[in-house]
């Protein structure tokens, strides 16, 4: 069975990735500017090599979102790398890493001790941040009737539904941009924490 570890020499530097990338580049890139690198960062994630392999697609929100956030941490902090994967090139690896309820999505961010050790893995987004979205689209759904389909699944919503719906999101989603990169290195940092306790 295929290893993220196997991986790790043939993906992308982040800016290897960032040279591929074909939608959202400019975003991306003012989401890496924007991330904070806060104190509690450097206790989290300065004390030991942290490899971080990223596995996405350029046109998916929340890789536009999260992505940059680690990209930004191992900017400013020594012992963390990251290396990125696309999906579509990678689906034997992408297919091991499931959210919850047993579907793959991305980014996935999987992370590897000084040893290449798997440690734990996150999928698409901190669980917190999943919930405040499902919150925010019920009360914008609740406020807009007149929306056709609005309270249907993505794919089932009529296109001028969908366009509403994703201005509001876009808009939404960055207003939550620094709470979301705390929830972010936090649960991280938390797998990492678990995985190396439980190991030692």
């Amino acid at each position: 069975m295929v290893s993220a570890a196997e991986r790790w020499e043939s993906a992308l530097t982040p800016d290897d990735y960032l040279a591929t990338m074909q939608q959202y580049r400019d975003q991306f890139e003012a989401n890496i500017s924007r991330t904070r690198i806060m104190p509690g960062d450097w206790a989290a994630f300065g004390q030991e090599p942290l490899f971080i392999l990223v596995i996405t697609e350029d046109w998916c929100p929340d890789s536009v979102q999260f992505v940059p956030m680690v990209i930004a941490l191992a900017r400013r902090i020594p012992t963390v790398e990251v290396r990125i994967l696309h999906r579509s090139e990678h689906r034997d690896l992408a297919d091991r890493y499931r959210r919850p309820d047993g579907s793959q999505a991305i980014p996935t961010f999987v992370l590897l001790d000084a040893e290449m050790q798997e440690l734990g893995y996150l999928v698409e987004r901190p669980e917190r941040a999943t919930q405040e979205l499902r919150e925010a689209l019920a009360e914008f759904a609740a406020q807009h009737h007149e929306l056709k389909g609005v309270t249907r699944p993505w794919s089932e919503m009529p296109a001028e539904t969908r366009m509403a719906v994703r201005t509001f999101l876009e808009e939404w989603r960055d207003r939550q941009f620094d709470r979301w990169t705390r929830y972010l290195f936090e649960d991280l940092a938390e797998i990492a924490k678990t995985a190396r306790v439980r190991a030692a």
